[in-house]
């Protein structure tokens, strides 16, 4: 099952360093930098056809002068939204499978390239925001995996058309975990 799946990539900009974020900032303040960062999240996503996924891993590139282990906020903002927004049921080992961020210089400087590799994945329908019958994939995203024929990832980019969805975020806390 881990060998099929489909990647999407989204570009990001620097979030705060996982330093900077902790360093004695009252959870207030904490919290407006993630719903800030949250809203660039949205923006990357909003391009893409509504979706939903039953694991997934994210893999991070970029380029700042940030330690590796600092830029791991943005994984953490990227897991905690696919969650509270309900591209996943939750973030916990048995859907986030794996993470890796590493720097690579070739990214364009103070970016963040994320490819999130989405296992189960499920197209839904963007009126009514419930999956798609019969589960056809769009034209843009192709499933990858031994059985394809190329044996190449398939990228899927975002498409033009905006996605409109009705979904809210899971009420209480944000469980900081």
């Amino acid at each position: 099952m881990l060998d099929d799946y489909n990647e999407i990539e989204i570009q990001l900009p620097k979030p705060p360093s996982l330093n900077h974020f902790y360093s004695g900032k009252h959870w207030t303040s904490r919290s407006s930098k993630k719903v800030s960062y949250y809203s660039h999240i949205k923006k990357a996503l909003d391009s893409i056809d509504s979706w939903t996924m039953d694991r997934f891993s994210i893999d991070v590139r970029y380029n700042c002068r940030y330690d590796v282990d600092n830029a791991i906020v943005c994984t953490k903002f990227l897991s905690d939204y696919l969650r509270n927004s309900g591209y996943v049921k939750d973030d916990t080992p048995k859907y986030f499978i794996s993470q890796r961020t590493q720097y690579d210089a070739t990214v364009e400087k103070e970016q963040f390239v994320v490819k999130i590799k989405c296992y189960g994945y499920k197209l839904k329908d963007n009126e009514r925001g419930e999956n798609n019958p019969g589960g056809i994939e769009p034209a843009v995203l192709q499933s990858s995996g031994k059985n394809s024929r190329s044996g190449k990832r398939n990228v899927r980019k975002p498409t033009s058309a905006k996605r409109t969805s009705s979904r809210k975020p899971r009420g209480g806390s944000d469980n900081n975990k």
